[in-house]
């Protein structure tokens, strides 16, 4: 078989606009997923859906990509069993705790780690496969000599996105919408505040403003058989949130791409551009964002280039007609179209079709619009409800077994930020120090104010960075480091192990998972996790003030075409400030000072 195409299912409509329109395979959720502002599936629907996809020869794959909270663990191990009974062929897991309990309720049902985990080299790569894990959907800022090695040295199934939007962040490493909204893009409710418009502010003075972190589009579609070549397994599209119009379209594109060989011009389908993303190096060759264009909006119809007594003129760039729904750029509202005119000889007339100049007695548009048209699906979600689904196979029972996690109290942790901070941390306290900064004075330092030092590793790191971090931790090691901090499963190693709040730990499940691979002597919790519940779980509740809410590759001092200050924030229209730093060579939005 060939690269598999894997296609994106927010509702039953899309569904049956991507396996009509030629998908290998499909994946939607219903609970406990990455996207849950989608239509998704009921239960009954889900089993409906496996049914239809089957007996279309179409795989079905059940997102459950999000991290979990202990009192979730029984219903969530009745989820996987009733979603494997019914034929799923695959569940996309985040939290390793999903892996602990298929293994044990679904022991043949094949596991794929999804993009939220940000595998990003073959050591993390080759762990997961290690706890069952199948498949790996990589993070989508590796280059494609980069996904070619990782399958080599890890000997795993691979899946890269091809197509759709873009995170600003890693994926499953922001935290900017749980803490500015308390709505957790690792818990599927993301408000997508990247795509607001931000101001780019150096030594109090505005120096950029439009949407500095809104990215382009991921397409790939012109560059499919170099993919192929590479031994990728499989590639997705993203879109759950998107209609089954789009789906369709998007879905035979790529098929065509797969099969023949085609390059379909795909650029009307994106209101904020198109990139190659990191797969072919556009990313650091050419801007990655787009301060223009925040949001899709639908395929582009025309634009405003007037407003008057007879209403907005409207050059148009492909045909509308009476009935369509128009988006405009200013307003974002859906705008339906009962009249439309076309003025000849100073004389108004109404029509039903236009493809040229036409005027639109519309309020709300205004010059400079763009418009959009949106596209319904002729799709009912209702189709699914012919459908009669059947058991195909028994699950097998889960027992929750509450075992001790057997944690040592640590003394309070206290969260540098800088070199300088260390200076600041009350002798006794346990004090994180950044690896870069982890050199012998400071650590001497370190050790003569009383504090035990704890190196935090890196929470990126590419396989040809990889021996170079181990090379340092080894070297800090041996200076007498009381542990290190990680949340990386690559850098969770024998040493004495800390696990960061950026390693997403929710529960005792993904605890034990990680503790059968590396020295875990405790684990700060991660940030969604309820204070009383991390006590009870013996977990320790996160109090830095130094938090890092977006790690990206993208560099945004170079995106802006400036030198890195240390006195730079991205403010946001309440004006909220998020100080912007590299580590790395990748930038770092911290949290704002309160």
């Amino acid at each position: 078989m060939g690269m598999e195409l894997l296609a994106p299912v927010g509702s039953p409509a899309a569904l049956k606009a991507a396996v009509e329109a030629g998908a290998d395979s499909v994946y939607f959720g219903s609970k406990w997923n990455a996207r849950m502002r989608a239509r998704n599936f009921s239960s009954e629907e889900l089993a409906c859906a496996i049914a239809y996809c089957h007996k279309e020869g179409v795989k079905a794959f059940v997102a459950l990509n999000t991290v979990l909270f202990e009192n979730e663990l029984k219903q969530v191990a009745e989820y996987i069993a009733f979603a494997y009974e019914y034929g799923a062929d695959a569940i996309i897991a985040q939290d390793l705790a999903v892996a602990r309990i298929a293994r044990e309720v679904a022991p043949d049902l094949p596991l794929h780690a999804s993009t939220q985990l940000s595998v990003h080299n073959s050591k993390t790569a080759g762990i997961l496969k290690q706890l069952g894990f199948k498949r790996i959907i990589l993070a989508r800022e590796l280059s494609l000599e980069q996904v070619k090695k990782i399958k080599e040295n890890a000997g795993v199934e691979v899946e890269v996105f091809c197509h759709g939007a873009l995170c600003y962040s890693y994926s499953g490493k922001c935290l900017l919408s749980a803490f500015q909204t308390g709505r957790s893009g690792n818990r599927g409710a993301c408000a997508q505040l990247c795509r607001l418009p931000w101001k780019f502010e150096c030594a109090e003075r505005i120096i950029r403003e439009g949407y500095l972190t809104s990215t382009k589009d991921l397409n790939v579609v012109g560059r499919i058989p170099e993919i192929q070549e590479a031994g990728v397994d499989c590639v997705k599209i993203e879109g759950r949130l998107k209609d089954a119009v789009y789906v369709r379209r998007i879905v035979e594109a790529y098929r065509k791409a797969i099969d023949d060989g085609e390059k379909i011009d795909l650029s009307k389908l994106s209101s904020r551009g198109y990139t190659g993303g990191y797969l072919f190096g556009d990313a650091r060759r050419e801007k990655l964002t787009n301060p223009k264009g925040s949001s899709f909006a639908g395929v582009k119809v025309g634009a405003v280039v007037g407003v008057s007594s007879a209403g907005a003129r409207v050059e148009l760039s492909a045909p509308l007609k009476i009935g369509d729904s128009l988006r405009s750029s200013s307003s974002g509202k859906v705008i339906e179209v009962f009249r439309m005119y076309e003025r000849k000889g100073g004389k108004e007339k109404e029509v039903k079709f236009s493809s040229t100049t036409c005027y639109l007695k519309i309020k709300t548009l205004h010059k400079g619009d763009v418009l959009s048209k949106v596209e319904r699906a002729r799709t009912e979600d209702d189709f699914l409800e012919k459908i009669i689904p059947d058991k195909e196979r028994k699950a097998k029972e889960f027992t929750l077994q509450r075992a001790s996690l057997a944690f040592e109290k640590l003394p309070e942790i206290f969260f540098s930020e800088n070199k300088g901070s260390v200076f600041e941390a009350p002798a006794g306290f346990v004090c994180t120090i950044a690896l870069e900064d982890a050199d012998e004075k400071i650590l001497e330092s370190a050790g003569k104010r009383g504090l035990k030092a704890v190196i935090e590793t890196p929470r990126i790191v590419f396989d040809e960075e990889l021996n170079g971090v181990e090379e340092k931790m080894k070297e800090a090691n041996e200076r007498g480091v009381f542990a290190f901090m990680s949340s990386e499963p690559s850098l969770a190693s024998n040493y004495k192990t800390i696990l960061s709040p950026y390693a997403n730990v929710c529960n005792s499940l993904a605890a034990l998972e990680w503790k059968s691979f590396s020295n875990v002597l405790g684990i700060v919790a991660g940030l969604e996790v309820p204070r009383e519940s991390a006590v009870s779980l013996g977990f320790v509740p996160f109090t830095g003030k130094n938090l890092e809410l977006m790690v990206s590759e993208n560099n945004l001092f170079r995106e802006l075409g400036f030198e890195e200050r240390k006195d730079c924030f991205l403010v946001d229209p309440r004006g909220n400030k998020f100080r912007v730093k590299t580590r790395n060579g990748r930038t770092v939005v911290m949290a704002p000072r309160k």
